[in-house]
């Protein structure tokens, strides 16, 4: 798997796993003990209390059985998989199925069925925001938020005595500031960028580059997947401090992929530019 450590305005975050289109997309936020999306089993997948699925096709999900069987193996305490609504029953289903294959008691996996436009808290401080995606079967992508608070800019000066003279007579002296951390887009077209602005800015931006000749831009639109061009295209307009690429199909080996990415998007491109595609054994 890989790993990478992001500057970002909360510290440093790591970052683990990898991707490759139609066998695995599995990315890791140890820190946060998220996984967004599970498409093969890991040991490093294992400790993470909490999945985004982000759609159900094998090489994004078909790692979560495994997880939440490991995870009862070990003794560890429920996950919560957070799924798109209309996928809800059909991974309770995947997993009772395999529990039974198991011979053993039913899992201890909390599947939450989630909708674009739906924020859920992940942890004290941390929030996941879900929004739709362009790809050919429904899909949501998710941000993580930064969520904390602080004092008011206009109480700025003020002592401390009459600051809490204010509190305790019930004024509200904090307000909350909220930073786009993270986005991972999963599968998708470009079209998102244009329902979701938010996007050019967000501190990391993880999203697929799966096809990257010419002759290829075709197919990308046809089954809702980023090409090289379309990235080529919006790389004026991203403001990310960084820009982690995934999801490379199998029509390209590694090598020769990284350079002609490196090489389309070096013109212009203020993020740090990040490869998180690898080999799976």
């Amino acid at each position: 798997m890989r790993q990478i450590r992001l500057a970002t305005s909360w510290g440093e975050l790591r970052v683990a796993g990898g991707s490759r289109a139609g066998e695995a997309s599995l990315i890791l936020l140890p820190q946060l003990r998220l996984a967004l999306d599970a498409g093969r089993p890991a040991r490093a997948l294992v400790p993470l209390g909490h999945v985004v699925v982000s759609h159900g096709h094998m090489d994004h999900v078909i790692g979560l059985p495994a997880w939440a069987s490991q995870r009862q193996l070990n003794g560890m305490p429920s996950g919560k998989v957070y799924v798109p609504s209309s996928l809800a029953d059909g991974v309770r289903e995947l997993l009772a199925t395999c529990a039974r294959l198991e011979g053993g008691k039913p899992y201890d996996a909390e599947v939450i069925p989630v909708r674009a436009g739906q924020t859920v808290a992940l942890r004290p401080g941390f929030d996941l925001r879900f929004f739709a995606t362009s790809h050919w079967v429904e899909t949501l992508g998710c941000c993580v938020e930064w969520v904390r608070r602080r004092l008011r800019p206009d109480l700025a000066g003020i002592d401390a005595a009459e600051l809490r003279q204010r509190h305790d007579g019930g004024e509200t002296i904090t307000e909350e500031v909220r930073t786009s951390l993270l986005a991972y887009l999963a599968d998708t077209g470009p079209e998102v960028f244009a329902d979701q602005p938010f996007l050019a800015v967000v501190e990391v931006l993880v999203v697929e580059c799966t096809f990257l000749r010419p002759s290829d831009r075709e197919r990308a639109r046809r089954f809702g997947h980023m090409h090289l061009d379309d990235l080529a295209e919006l790389t004026p307009r991203l403001r990310n401090r960084h820009l982690v690429l995934t999801h490379l199909s199998r029509r390209h080996r590694l090598g020769p992929g990284a350079r002609t990415i490196r090489k389309a998007l070096s013109a212009g491109l203020s993020p740090e530019l990040h490869l998180f595609n690898v080999e799976w054994e």
